[in-house]
């Protein structure tokens, strides 16, 4: 790792936290270099806009859920591994939900064709589980589950981190349909 990737790495977390608590539009380069401790237009030594910060963010927090998910088929482990990304990473996620209309078009649909992908992986795995729903249906429970999923990140709530996961897992899961219930029969 270069001495460049920490410091990149603060600038995207800085960049995510006040995207998160004011929106892409009312952060500034000085704003985000400041929460990283550096000044503003040293900003522009890593990225070269803000613009292309916020698509570093996204980009990579899709690439993230992705990565997470390949490998895997069940059902579980996916609702678990979004869980855990949307309580642990709430900033990241919050700003991928919100900011995507701030993106420009390329990037905006490149994150629709992979996040296509990552909803095939969890059609896959839900479709053993739930033998009852055709492939529209199947869609649209899993991207209505994903969607609840990743808007929880936009609310503040006073549960430990431990109570949401659960929470969260709870509620996915019953969204998904008779999911735990053909899981216990597979098991």
């Amino acid at each position: 790792m270069t001495a460049a990737a920490p410091r990149r790495e603060l600038l995207l977390q800085a960049a995510a936290d006040l995207f998160a608590a004011r929106g892409f539009h009312a952060v500034g380069i000085d704003d985000i270099g400041k929460a990283a401790g550096i000044t503003g237009p040293g900003v522009y030594r890593h990225f070269p806009s803000k613009q292309a910060l916020l698509e570093s963010l996204v980009e990579g927090t899709m690439d993230r859920m992705l990565g997470l998910a390949k490998g895997t088929s069940d059902l579980s482990t996916l609702v678990d591994l979004q869980v855990s990304l949307v309580v642990e990473e709430r900033s990241l996620i919050s700003v991928w939900v919100r900011e995507q209309r701030a993106l420009g078009d390329e990037v905006r649909r490149s994150l629709r064709r992979r996040m296509k992908a990552y909803e095939a992986l969890w059609r896959e795995a839900l479709m053993p589980l739930r033998p009852d729903l055709d492939a529209a249906h199947l869609a649209l429970t899993v991207s209505a589950a994903l969607a609840m999923l990743n808007t929880s990140s936009l609310i503040d709530n006073p549960l430990p981190s431990a109570d949401r996961k659960d929470r969260l897992r709870e509620i996915t899961l019953a969204s998904l349909g008779r999911a735990s219930e053909g899981r216990r029969r597979t098991a």
